[in-house]
Order: structure tokens, then sequence, then C-alpha cells
């Protein structure tokens, strides 16, 4: 070991959650977003939802092994153990947390991509509507 004990290590750094970028059908993004061409938009919305479910499938995996039982034999492997349990834990610095926290992103960049796209088709509806009056 380089001098530290085990009761100093803070474990990794917490997931920080970053804002969700503005997101455009068929129009030029604002600074910092993404422009998604509206033929391309559904295959997206589609791909990040099993993106979503993977991840779901992945965290109940991490929870059967999570609440693994401490093992009888040495104080090593105890300590191991608890350690395992802190990293994939549900607190802020481990895997549940983080996967929980990709989840709920995936959830608000789908919704904003299904607002977009609606808006984007509402807007083109309007548009073919008013040139068939005008005709």
């Amino acid at each position: 070991m380089s001098g530290s004990s085990a009761g100093q290590d803070q474990g990794p750094a917490p997931y920080q959650v970053s804002e969700i970028p503005q997101v455009v059908i068929g129009g030029s993004a604002p600074a910092g977003g993404y422009s998604v061409s509206p033929e391309y938009a559904p295959m997206l919305i589609k791909g990040l939802r099993e993106a979503q479910k993977k991840l779901q499938e992945i965290d109940r995996q991490r929870q059967h092994l999570q609440y693994v039982k401490d093992p009888d034999t040495d104080p090593y492997s105890i300590m191991v153990a608890a350690a395992m349990r802190r990293m994939l834990g549900d607190e802020p610095g481990g895997y549940g947390y983080a996967n929980r926290r990709a989840q709920e992103q995936l959830v608000r960049l789908i919704e904003r991509l299904e607002a977009s796209l609606k808006v984007y088709r509402d807007n083109e509806d309007r548009i073919r509507r008013n040139f068939m009056r005008g005709k």
C-alpha cells in the first residue's frame, strides 16, 4: 500500500448529473445542443429505449451481486465483500446510483426527442394544410 489506510479511502468520485442538451428535429440546434434528422429520430428513440432496458437489466444483475452474503472466513474477504457492496450501492459514488442517473437522463432525452419530433410533425402538417388551402 502507499501509506493510506482502508478507513481513509473515500472511493470513487460521485457520478455527476449533467444537463440534458437541447434536441431539435429538422432544424439547427442551439449551442451545445443536437440536431436530428426527422427520418432518423424514430430509430434514435428506439435505440435509446433499448439502451435504457439494457441498463435496467444490468441494474438487476448488480442488485444480485450487491447482496452477496459475507464470507465466514478471513477478515480480508469480509472487507472485500463490504467494499463490493459499497461500489455497487445506490449512494453517490456507487454503480447503482450512476446507473439510475443514466436511466433518468435517457428517459429525459427520449422525452425531449419525442416532443421535438411532435412539434416538427405538427408544423409540417400545418404547412401542408395551409399550402393545400392556398391552391
